[in-house]
């Protein structure tokens, strides 16, 4: 999702993927994932907390139908 704030990139998020090894559309070339957007509620603040928002969870929530991004792997077993 980008860079942090000092250049470096993010590290590495570990999802799971919800396709099959074929994709969506059965090409290889798509693929989907089940991601919720993490949040905390600060109850001090009543308000979510945005030093605890979460970076790759939003950056994936915040994308749309289409949009392209980079994904490495895979990892794990093939089940």
């Amino acid at each position: 999702p980008g860079k942090k704030e000092n250049g470096k990139n993010h590290n590495v998020r570990l999802y799971s993927i919800a396709s099959s090894r074929y994709g969506d559309d059965m090409t290889g070339k798509t693929g989907s994932l089940c991601v919720r957007r993490a949040t905390y509620w600060c109850p001090e603040l009543q308000a979510d907390d945005p030093a605890k928002k979460g970076i790759c969870s939003n950056f994936l929530c915040d994308t749309s139908a289409g949009d392209e991004i980079q994904m490495t792997g895979p990892a794990g077993k093939v089940m």
